[in-house]
């Protein structure tokens, strides 16, 4: 897929300009002009934020036009970002090109900014090539802080709150069902399985639409347009995100095949968003579409005979723009907890052993849990929770940016600043960087932070879902941060929660899962190693997925065939 997007040709600006020394020669002026223009950005923008005379957040003194950049250190990351940790505090403040980053590495003050302060750091920062050009405009996840933004979220948390998400228990049942009998006749893919099943899940509890295998057509272009959001969110990856002004740019142009590939990836975006929608659209007049968030959305709005024609236009639209971002949102997301989790359980099988010896006891071995036994699984629950602390899956999620200026605990907080609520104990600068893709190389920052910070939750690199069996309250649920902050919570939360919970039931239920082997039959020796990214997966391991008994490969077996 890649190599189609770097195939795209550049024949244009070869013909208008052949010579390499007058490309060299064009893009020496447009840097210059650049960097100069970043400069007089700079002088206005402290000119205009220095209003209330106080200081910034500490952090490291930046050099002149590129800032922070090179203060981040290229190895002993973690003494590093410790020691800075130790100086700094829990704001560390950080300027780069003119953009102001403030890093929060503290729950209560996470709350405090993204919570009590909410109405100030709910908005997003311009993504010129995710946003105008690629086509991601119509996420809500995207857009700037506003009505528009307002009435595609109450939408969506109206139809996926915790009271009403037991509506969608039949079809995450029945997924989860579908998941352990592909990793039954299949283990070596297991990472496939996880995709298909949570692809196959969403598309069915939002257009009502049966995905039958990996390579349907809504998989595969839903793959790619998450491979462009994903390649344009590296660092380093494409200028026009520093300088928005390039987004006009002609095509033609020298150094625009930026535009090329958002065009490639623009039709993947709009046909992941347009035609799952049109087909419920379709089955509806049909009278043969199943029920689902849109369809059901869109009978009750044939009801409303008070709005006007634009009215039912803005509603059809927002209605078409939540059911894409939920499939863009949730596949990925569960795929990387899923995954998290059959790591977890080969790095520590005594857990294992645990939770299976839980289930045992409560739902038997005649037949899989189901949503009833909730309840009774408290262990269970607890590592569904402890998945979510131990490999967050988006460690710093979309920044968060402040509207307007603001004074905290004695510093300023310019207004513009992005402000990013650091959740794990490794996280990418690069992710932090995306927003104006600074560079390719990829650094990490590494502290005190909010999920894995040992005051919080001692020893944290351990996997430990006993420490979530406690009726303390003063120990911090990881769903209040993992799935992020304030206004920007991820309104799906509840949703995807349930979905974890049914699918590492069935399989621990259903099978033990160990080291995967190398040629000579010994096991294989596991990492938890993470690749960092907008969405952290673990690194690729080996595994080995077998049923606990004959009795469980054949009550795997029945359980499908019934529901089939």
């Amino acid at each position: 897929m890649f190599s189609a997007v770097n195939s795209i040709s550049d024949s244009p600006s070869n013909i208008l300009f052949g010579s390499s020394r007058l490309r060299t020669g064009i893009f020496g002026v447009i840097l210059a002009i650049l960097v100069v223009y970043v400069y007089m950005s700079q002088k206005r923008s402290k000119r205009a934020h220095n209003t209330h005379g106080l200081p910034t957040p500490p952090g490291p003194k930046p050099a002149p036009i590129i800032g922070n950049l090179f203060d981040i250190p290229r190895e002993k990351e973690s003494a590093a970002y410790n020691k800075m940790a130790k100086e700094y505090g829990d704001l560390t403040y950080l300027s780069v090109l003119g953009k102001s980053i403030l890093v929060v590495n503290n729950y209560a003050t996470a709350q405090e900014l993204f919570e009590k302060r909410s109405a100030n750091y709910s908005d997003r920062n311009e993504l010129p090539m995710i946003n105008d050009l690629m086509g991601w405009d119509w996420s809500f996840g995207h857009m700037p802080y506003g009505p528009r933004w307002k009435m595609h979220r109450t939408m969506f948390r109206h139809q996926f709150q915790s009271s009403v998400v037991s509506g969608f228990w039949p079809i995450q049942l029945k997924e989860a069902h579908k998941l352990i009998r592909n990793m039954l006749h299949d283990p070596e893919a297991l990472i496939n399985h996880l995709r298909f099943n949570s692809a196959s899940t969403i598309m069915n509890v939002i257009y009502g639409i049966e995905i039958q295998s990996e390579d349907d057509r809504y998989i595969t272009v839903a793959e790619t347009a998450l491979d462009g959001m994903a390649r344009a969110a590296n660092p380093g990856a494409f200028f026009v995100d520093i300088f928005p002004i390039l987004k006009y740019v002609p095509n033609w142009m020298p150094f625009a095949g930026f535009k090329r590939k958002a065009e490639f990836w623009r039709k993947s975006v709009l046909e992941m968003r347009d035609a799952p929608f049109d087909m419920v659209t379709r089955r509806m007049k049909e009278g043969t579409a199943s029920s689902s968030f849109v369809s059901n959305l869109l009978t009750d709005l044939e009801l409303r005979k008070d709005l006007s024609r634009s009215a039912v236009a803005t509603e059809t639209e927002t209605i078409r723009n939540c059911a894409g971002l939920a499939y863009a949102a949730g596949a990925e997301s569960t795929v990387s907890s899923l995954s998290s989790f059959t790591l977890a359980m080969i790095l520590y099988p005594e857990v294992q052993e645990r939770a299976r010896r839980e289930i045992d006891s409560v739902v038997g071995l005649g037949r899989l849990p189901d949503f009833s036994d909730r309840k009774s699984l408290p262990y269970i629950d607890a590592i569904v929770k402890e998945v979510l602390r131990w490999n967050p899956v988006a460690p710093l999620g979309l920044p968060h940016m402040a509207t307007r200026d603001d004074k905290f605990r004695g510093y300023r907080i310019p207004a513009g600043t992005l402000v990013l609520g650091n959740t794990w104990f490794s996280i990418s600068l690069s992710s932090l960087l995306s927003c104006f893709r600074l560079s390719s190389i990829d650094f990490f920052l590494r502290g005190r932070t909010i999920l894995h910070n040992p005051d919080t939750f001692p020893d944290p690199m351990t996997f430990n879902p006993d420490r979530f069996l406690s009726k303390d309250p003063a120990v911090m649920d990881p769903v209040n941060v993992a799935f992020g902050y304030g206004r920007r919570i991820c309104p799906g939360r509840f949703m995807a929660e349930g979905q974890l919970w049914i699918s590492i039931s069935c399989i621990l239920s259903a099978f033990e899962i160990k080291p995967g082997a190398n040629e000579d039959g010994r096991d294989v020796k596991t990492e938890p190693a993470f690749a960092s990214g907008m969405i952290c997966h673990p690194l690729p391991f080996k595994t080995t997925i077998k049923p606990r008994s004959e009795k469980a490969r054949l009550l795997i077996e029945e359980t499908v065939d019934l529901l089939a």
